[in-house]
């Protein structure tokens, strides 16, 4: 089975770019340049404008792209069956997650996966939720990890561990003494009532960790009255070590933190409230036996 012409168009879709694309696929610029020409040619119709320097889809183009990644889809998953048929251990698993859970995710789970699987190519891209999930919905991925759906309804989702929302405080905050254990969790539980006053550095309201923030203020009956927004997680628990605010992250990630300074986490909203952390791929999509065990590796790692 040979669809190059069918990955050539998509990865054209993707980039917009020749020069772009033709990196992608590892073929030179006039060979796709050429090779685009003739498509167009034979087809009859334009499938791309020329808009600049970009190639921008027409409505001929958006339909082939459309095909193409279904037949793509089919391609991958008729490789994964094969592979699986004859010796099962070679294959191709491209992922998708966020940059921030691939620091303390990927040295250990890939390093162990790729003893097992040493003839899998692992390729990562570290992308939002909805920047994944379209990418898997597309065909570019086979698997993504993520705490936000979408399009849930187009997805097979297999769950794989529950996160928390803590907030960072340094540890000479007076609230820190208000603090309550909690049997069975690792961090203890603050009110957030307490710090009513302060100001919190909170992410952008299409992060996942603001909503869930939004909703433990929304639990605690509080409105914030002075914000600092920032994206980057990590920077705004280091400010709080500064003294500069509350900060908010998720509890896996902060057990990886590190910081010149000390802070202490907390749990805060409802303290048995959690953030269900999950694997999906294409609903009814066939999962290659590597992809089935590199799941139990996730598994195995987070539990």
């Amino acid at each position: 089975m040979d669809l190059r012409e069918q990955e050539y168009v998509v990865a054209l879709a993707k980039h917009q770019s020749i020069t772009r694309a033709a990196e992608e696929l590892y073929i030179s610029q006039p060979t796709l340049s050429i090779f685009l020409n003739r498509l167009e040619e034979r087809m009859g119709v334009p499938l791309f404008d020329r808009v600049g320097k970009r190639l921008v889809p027409t409505c001929a183009g958006e339909l082939y792209v459309r095909s193409a990644r279904e037949m793509l889809a089919i391609q991958n998953e008729f490789r994964g069956e094969l592979n699986d048929m004859i010796k099962g251990s070679a294959g191709r698993l491209r992922l998708g997650l966020h940059l921030r859970r691939s620091r303390y995710l990927l040295p250990k789970v890939l390093t162990a996966f790729e003893r097992s699987y040493p003839q899998v190519e692992v390729t990562v891209t570290e992308t939002s939720s909805r920047d994944m999930e379209q990418q898997l919905l597309d065909g570019d991925l086979d698997l993504i990890l993520t705490n936000r759906f979408f399009q849930r309804d187009k997805l097979d989702v297999i769950p794989i561990y529950n996160d928390r929302l803590v907030m960072a405080i340094p540890p000479e905050h007076p609230a820190c003494a208000q603090a309550r254990d909690l049997p069975g969790h690792r961090y203890p539980w603050l009110d957030l009532k307490l710090l009513a006053d302060e100001r919190f550095i909170l992410q952008a309201p299409e992060q996942s960790v603001r909503i869930f923030t939004d909703a433990a203020f929304s639990y605690a009956g509080i409105k914030p009255r002075r914000c600092f927004i920032i994206e980057n997680m990590d920077t705004a628990v280091q400010m709080a070590a500064e003294g500069y605010g509350a900060a908010f992250n998720y509890e896996s990630y902060v057990r990886y933190f590190d910081y010149e300074k000390p802070v202490r986490f907390f749990l805060v909203g409802f303290a048995d409230f959690t953030v269900p952390i999950s694997v999906a791929f294409r609903k009814g999509g066939y999962l290659p036996e590597f992809i089935q065990a590199f799941i139990r590796l996730l598994e195995t790692h987070f539990n």
